[in-house]
């Protein structure tokens, strides 16, 4: 083997070698597998927000994660009128919908829709998935 040859035998070594056993290391702890985030890279949350108050509003917004709604309860004043819309976060399809004020509206996943709602005059109206009732997917309008 020439000296040429040998050298160049030896320099790919080298390189081969030093590839073999650099790694890049990062400072960050890598998130757990179980851990799920959304599409903007913020956790999904496991259950509702608190009710919200939306006394004095005029629109307000309702998550549809899967198999509940966040917040599930709105609490605001007596024949409210209120313009909410409702974000599908979740992987699977949902509806939106009171029954008494023929309110049904189908979202895809990552779609939203805006509806008018009325609170009651007293007590509260509930607000249903269709899809996902009987896992527990409901919420409601309340008057204070």
């Amino acid at each position: 083997m020439s000296n040429r040859t040998a050298l160049i035998a030896a320099l790919l070594f080298g390189v081969l070698a030093t590839a073999c056993t650099t790694s890049s290391s990062s400072s960050a702890a890598p998130a757990p597998a179980s851990s799920s985030a959304s599409a903007t890279g913020s956790p999904i949350p496991t259950s509702p927000a608190p009710a919200a108050e939306v006394a004095g509003k005029t629109a307000s917004t309702i998550d549809a994660y899967d198999n509940f709604f966040s917040p599930n309860t709105l609490t605001g004043s007596a024949n409210q009128k209120l313009t909410l819309t409702i974000e599908n976060k979740g992987t699977a399809a949902h509806t939106f919908t009171i029954t008494s004020q023929n309110v049904d509206v189908t979202l895809m996943p990552g779609t939203s829709q805006t509806v008018k709602v009325t609170l009651p005059k007293s007590g509260s109206t509930q607000f249903v998935c269709r899809f996902h009732e009987s896992m527990g997917m409901v919420g409601q309008l309340q008057v204070q």
